[in-house]
């Protein structure tokens, strides 16, 4: 069964809602045929698939070309994958060739799975909510972000402004979720025994075993100074001065924004968003773009991501424009440097026996998500606690690689996700060697291999099932693709 929500470009695959005529794509809430004088492409059935070939005919620009229960598949999803597909094999270093019918045909499939689990999901009434759409909106924003390396790199690939690929992005992302979330319902009773997991362990030629790499398990001793309501409040003033010299015309808006703003996706926009839905932003800022005049600037205030002031340039129904400066408190060096003194004598008790390492982790650790495991850090990958040496931040693999189990290193000063300073020290717990996959050392990754090959199975028995239930109707060309699914009756 390929499921579109885990192959490898399904994270680009959502692009259906972009209108970029460099890339011939359309969008995809168009929920009727546009017609149009264009060349089109004719399919014909060759070999049980559609070919294409250039005829200069009157042809809709985009279609229906399936039919799931209440939705539909329109041609611009298709062109929208197809486009993502191409996309990521291009971050691959592979050619953006144009695709094979076969498939092309299995991009259709894969939205017909989805239709599939969406039209299900609706009858079951379960429910994504606005946040969680917004979320993952911003996860896949960020992701691109990363991808295009700048936000006026990503802006100037897809021909829009942060603002509108987001209000774009909602109905597309809201139907992946619905769908993974319908999927979660169908698979959450597959669970391996140990015996499955056995069983397929003997069942593996010992030379297909994977080699398992060398991982590490650690504990981390972290002391961050606190941001002080002092410090806070030497921000608050200082940008309540910046406001000030902007209110007063003696500086522009813009030039407060590039020199002073620590927003990456505005600072060099004049600090502007525009076209911004309800929910998109935090609560704090939404409630002060639309209690503000138009034209006016807010107060300084305060959010998660530090204080800001802003100008409302536009607002329209449950919509606003807005352009913005944000600085946030900074833990104070001279502080971080007095820490240092009392991590190092946290240290010597340490060493001469008067503390324990987990309990100076519980009496001095400020990072609150490992202090109360006793220090282990849990990796995000898994949920467990061992970390592959690529898997560790590279400061901290040159120490735990030197290190042997119980030794403990001298404290060493980072910077955090958010530039804040703060010193960690480290000790090594456990050393796992490289060697060969076994159910002993690896139980999670042969009970991963046996759920997979469980779940698939119980997919492909409700797919089946669902499908027996379900309008299903396929447009030409792709009515002539060979599915692995029979969607439509013979």
């Amino acid at each position: 069964m390929r499921i579109i929500l885990e192959t490898p470009w399904a994270t680009l695959a959502i692009q259906l809602n972009f209108a970029r005529s460099s890339q011939n794509t359309m969008r995809s809430n168009v929920f009727f045929a546009l017609s149009c004088t264009a060349l089109s492409l004719i399919g014909n059935a060759q070999d049980g698939q559609p070919t294409a070939k250039a005829t200069a005919t009157y042809a809709p620009i985009d279609a229906i070309v399936a039919v799931v229960g209440e939705g539909i598949v329109l041609e611009s999803e298709v062109e929208a994958q197809a486009f993502a597909m191409k996309a990521q094999m291009a971050q691959t270093g592979q050619s953006m060739r144009e695709l094979t019918d076969v498939q092309r045909c299995n991009l259709i499939e894969d939205l017909l799975f989805q239709k599939l689990l969406v039209h299900q999901a609706r009858l079951d009434s379960i429910e994504v909510t606005p946040a969680e759409v917004m979320d993952e909106i911003e996860r896949r924003l960020a992701y691109y972000i990363q991808m295009f390396g700048t936000v006026e790199a990503f802006e100037a690939e897809y021909g829009q402004s942060v603002s509108e690929w987001k209000a774009e992005f909602e109905d597309p992302v809201y139907e992946q979720l619905l769908a993974g979330r319908m999927q979660a319902e169908i698979n959450q009773q597959v669970r391996a025994t140990p015996a499955e997991v056995n069983q397929r362990y003997a069942s593996t030629p010992a030379d297909s075993l994977p080699l398992i790499p060398e991982a590490v398990r650690y504990r981390e001793l972290v002391m961050q100074p606190a941001i002080t309501e002092r410090q806070k409040a030497d921000v608050r003033n200082f940008l309540d001065s910046i406001r000030t010299l902007v209110s007063t015309g003696k500086m522009s808006l813009t030039l407060a924004a590039s020199r002073y703003s620590e927003d990456p996706g505005s600072k060099y926009k004049g600090g502007c968003y525009e076209n911004v839905g309800r929910g998109q932003f935090v609560p704090e800022f939404e409630a002060a773009a639309f209690d503000t005049p138009i034209g006016d600037m807010s107060p300084v205030f305060e959010t998660d991501f530090g204080f800001h002031f802003l100008r409302v340039t536009d607002r329209r129904g449950q919509s606003f424009s807005a352009c913005h400066v944000l600085v946030s408190a900074k833990v104070d060096p001279i502080a971080l440097e007095a820490m240092g003194d009392d991590m190092d004598g946290v240290m010597a008790r340490i060493e001469s026996g008067e503390s324990t390492v987990e309990d100076a982790i519980l009496s001095h650790s400020t990072r609150e998500e490992t202090r109360n495991q006793g220090g282990r850090v849990v990796n995000p990958r898994d949920g467990g606690t061992l970390f592959g040496s690529d898997e560790l931040d590279p400061n901290l693999f040159f120490l735990l690689n030197a290190m042997e189990p119980g030794e403990i290193s001298e404290p060493i000063q980072l910077i955090d996700d958010e530039d804040q300073g703060y010193w960690i020290a480290v000790q090594l717990e456990e050393r796992v060697a490289a060697h060969r996959a076994n159910p002993t050392q690896d139980f999670g990754y042969f009970q991963t291999l046996v759920e997979n090959e469980l779940r698939e199975k119980q997919l492909q028995k409700w797919t089946l099932k669902a499908i027996d239930y379900t309008y299903v109707r396929i447009d030409p060309p792709y009515d002539n693709c060979t599915f692995k699914n029979q969607w439509t009756p013979d």
